[in-house]
């Protein structure tokens, strides 16, 4: 009875297609399918390696493989891929530009590390934070705009009514009804949802400032903007005592091979990714690489599209209502040497200057010094007060080892060395390969180190510290 049973089970399962091994789900690719695909990769795997496979089997020519694998979206396209797959399309794409001596990106296709997708979400969540604020400030100005105008048509409503009744006790014929719907306009033109719109576009001031200063002129725009623009001076002069320990570096590098650093400091951070702060900042930058003045006073006076630096700081301190300072400036290059620059996040910038050598290569040792940041660029370059006291501290130390004095002189020399060794640029390990010395980098590329300057935002600002439980004590006694 068992052997029955078992074959009429096993001739059940030989002619049910529904369970039989030749027969793939839908959508799945199975193994030893004509496209040599297997399950572990996805739709958008599939679809990029049928993509990529599709160019290079036509035998494409170099301005293909330029313009369609070598692309950026080909790039990000094989970043986001299963990472066997990645690897095997980099090769493909990596055979296919050797074949015309075309250079490959050694970046190209390969995922980002944990701090570039950290500042790539960082700038999205500021750029998504930005649109949101701006949106709800929008609403909330076209909710006010819209309140205002309401108690205009009241009070013009209650005027009609209170002359239409005055009319009346005195006999006289009431106001005709199209001459008591019209406003009486003011003495410089109406003042309208429209005219603060139009003087807030104008100025970027906020809504209620911008009624404030059409009532104060009467309604006319420019006597409104002129009431604006004081207002904003009064506003900066205020703010100005305020700590900002925030904001920006900006470089910019010129034609004639100078280049120039900026610090401009906000009060938060916020502030600090404000798209309208960054572009002040990269204007202030770019016109000290224009006049070439190395004095932050005098480059306040500089123009840039018919407004002094320092009107435009004013105007931005009244928009945004933080205090705006442009604090430091730095220069490097005489147009005989070689500059570049470096900026870390925003936050800290360098600028290093050399003999021959490349403006690539000025970059790769500004990103070293932002990194490392060594007090000193060559052992030239440090103070004999500094090595006299470093040598005073050592020679002690030596001596209380009980060491003899010829010992302890050999001892002291040899931490010194090593003391310019840790302190100097030039000789550190480089931070991208520490199998050399940024020294020895220097001699690889025919160059001769001249010097650096690197800042960082906030850099010896006393920052405030709020007293939470003071601040609510204040407020609980009413100051």
């Amino acid at each position: 009875m068992k052997i029955v049973s078992s074959l009429a089970f096993a001739a059940f399962l030989a002619t049910t297609e529904a369970f039989g091994p030749a027969q793939p789900l839908k959508g799945v690719v199975s193994n030893g399918a004509a496209n040599g695909m297997t399950m572990r990769y996805g739709i958008k795997d599939q679809a990029l390696r049928g993509r990529v496979c599709a160019i290079v089997d036509a035998n494409p020519t170099k301005e293909i493989v330029e313009e369609e694998l070598l692309s950026d979206s080909m790039s990000e396209a094989i970043k986001g891929a299963n990472w066997k797959l990645r690897k095997a399309l980099i090769r493909k794409v990596t055979n296919q530009a050797a074949r015309y001596d075309v250079a490959v990106d050694p970046a190209f296709g390969k995922a980002d590390t944990q701090a570039e997708r950290e500042a790539k979400e960082a700038v999205a969540g500021a750029a998504n934070k930005a649109a949101k604020v701006a949106a709800i400030k929008a609403a909330a100005d076209e909710f006010a705009a819209n309140q205002a105008a309401r108690k205009e048509r009241r009070a013009a409503h209650k005027a009609r009514a209170a002359e239409a009744l005055a009319a009346r006790k005195s006999g006289a014929p009431a106001p005709a009804a199209e001459e008591a719907a019209a406003p009486a306009p003011a003495a410089g033109g109406e003042i309208t949802p429209k005219t603060i719109k139009a003087l807030r576009d104008l100025t970027g001031a906020g809504m209620m400032d911008c009624k404030k200063a059409l009532t104060e002129s009467g309604g006319d725009q420019e006597a409104a903007a002129e009431f604006l623009r004081k207002k904003g001076l009064a506003q900066a002069d205020k703010k100005a005592t305020r700590v900002a320990a925030e904001g920006k570096i900006a470089v910019s590098t010129g034609s004639d091979g100078k280049a120039v650093m900026v610090e401009v400091n906000c009060e938060t951070d916020f502030v600090g990714k404000d798209s309208t702060f960054l572009a002040y900042c990269d204007r202030v930058a770019g016109a000290a690489s224009a006049s070439g003045t190395v004095v932050v006073d005098d480059l306040m006076n500089e123009e840039v599209d018919g407004e002094s630096l320092e009107a435009t700081r004013q105007a931005l301190v009244s928009k945004i209502g933080e205090n705006i300072q442009v604090r430091r400036l730095e220069s490097r290059g005489d147009g005989s040497t070689t500059v570049g620059g470096y900026v870390h996040m925003g936050t800290i910038g360098v600028l290093v200057e050399i003999e021959g050598g490349s403006e690539q290569l000025c970059t790769d040792i500004a990103m070293h010094v932002a990194a490392m940041n060594p007090p000193f660029a060559t052992a030239d370059d440090v103070p004999q007060e500094v090595l006299d006291n470093e040598k005073r501290i050592l020679t002690e130390q030596a001596i209380e080892s009980g060491k003899p004095e010829a010992i302890v002189e050999k001892m002291v020399e040899g931490r010194i060395r090593k003391f310019l060794e840790e302190k100097c640029l030039v000789s550190q390990n480089y931070v991208k390969d520490s199998d050399l010395t940024v020294q020895q980098l220097l001699d690889k590329n025919d160059a001769k180190m001249i010097g650096f300057s690197r800042l960082v935002v906030g850099e010896g600002i006393e920052k405030k510290v709020d007293d939470f439980a003071a601040e609510v004590a204040s407020m609980a006694a009413g100051n």
